[in-house]
């Protein structure tokens, strides 16, 4: 309820904001300026209105596919708006008073239509180049650990985030595989939000997933949105692809000294990191799965010592990389080093809502784990 509640002030400050900056010092009519409105309502509410497009079936699969894509870029580009409105004005009337008021004032109806046009074009393109971002595949990101205790090398793949919705094609989960079956990796980490639908709706993109390889297993945790669209239904579903889900549970990678955990979401579950560690051997490397970052918190009093996680997608759309971190304990994209533990937070390979990605590129990341060479002299 107090997400919803922050929403809807946002929401309807940003509406208010937006469409007052970009009309009010024109001479447009009356029915252009009742039409902005309705533009930027459509625009921050469309997922409320798609949820209920897809939840009553009012319109085709096809149609609806359309209708999110066009909804949630102009969500995206609707946020990126009121951000670059609030940036540019702070700015403006800054300059406006360092300069003596020599400047045209921010409020100057000849000088606010002109900047506007500009920023409405500059946002455009930015917004044309996000899409081109969130559709293409994502980047390889390389890490590499050495420990005693692992006993031979390990190529792992950690994999977040795809999203798999209506608005995501066979073919684009086709091609993710191949790109993340390319890698070689001897297991995969699958940490949350592959799913984020019902399974009757994305029973075609889903079975592309059968043919994901990983000789030493491929193992998976819920998200959030997994949570959102029943989690044991998915769990269930992705066990029977031949992963292993790991619920508050771990197990030994054969023969590399290396044992992987993992967490349920912390939105639908009870989460137990000494439940899910306590069948590692105390010579066992150990890691942890959890989609959500702030459970790293935890994991140094119970001797992990690498989680892996994904669910900020590094912000996904800049500047609300900013927000992310407030939500997140800190914790946004890349590694982290806490006490005697590190933390690996990827990206995502997908996105959610606005199908844009602004200075925050998908990834997966490929992580090699090696023994540690002890030299002597």
């Amino acid at each position: 309820m107090s997400f919803m509640i922050a929403y809807f002030t946002i929401a309807l400050s940003s509406i208010v904001i937006t469409s007052r900056t970009l009309i009010a010092y024109t001479n447009c009519s009356l029915w252009l300026k009742a039409a902005v409105y309705a533009f930027f309502c459509i625009a921050w509410f469309a997922p409320i209105i798609l949820w209920n497009v897809q939840t009553h079936h009012l319109v085709s699969v096809r149609l609806y596919t359309i209708l999110a894509k066009v909804g949630y870029f102009f969500l995206g580009f609707s946020f990126l708006l009121i951000m670059a409105i609030l940036l540019r004005d702070a700015l403006w009337t800054g300059m406006y008073f360092l300069s003596g008021k020599h400047l045209p004032a921010p409020n100057n109806p000849a000088a606010l239509n002109c900047v506007n046009i500009v920023t409405l074009l500059v946002l455009a393109v930015v917004s044309i180049y996000s899409v081109f971002a969130a559709e293409k595949m994502p980047e390889i990101r390389h890490y590499e650990y050495s420990d005693a205790r692992i006993k031979k090398p390990l190529k792992v793949l950690l994999v977040a985030d795809l999203h798999i919705t209506q608005m995501i094609s066979r073919a684009k989960v086709e091609n993710w595989v191949k790109l993340f079956n390319e890698q070689g990796a001897d297991v995969v980490l699958l940490a949350g939000d592959i799913a984020d639908d019902s399974s009757e709706n994305i029973k075609e993109q889903i079975s592309e997933l059968k043919k994901l390889r990983a000789p030493n297993g491929i193992f998976y945790v819920t998200g959030n949105h997994e949570v959102y669209h029943n989690a044991f239904e998915w769990e269930a579903i992705f066990a029977g692809l031949g992963w292993q889900v790991l619920h508050n549970s771990g197990v030994s990678v054969e023969n590399s000294g290396v044992y992987v955990a993992g967490l349920p979401d912390v939105n639908g579950f009870s989460t137990n990191i000494a439940q899910a560690v306590k069948n590692a051997a105390a010579d066992e490397y150990r890691i942890l799965m959890s989609h959500e970052p702030v459970t790293a918190l935890k994991i140094a009093e119970n001797q992990v010592d690498l989680q892996v996680s994904g669910h900020t997608h590094g912000g996904q759309i800049f500047p609300f990389n900013w927000f992310v971190k407030l939500g997140n304990a800190g914790f946004v994209w890349g590694e982290y080093t806490l006490d005697n533990a590190k933390l690996l937070i990827t990206r995502g390979a997908g996105y959610w809502g606005p199908p844009m990605r602004l200075l925050a590129p998908s990834d997966v990341m490929l992580i090699e784990f090696k023994p540690q060479i002890n030299e002597q002299f």
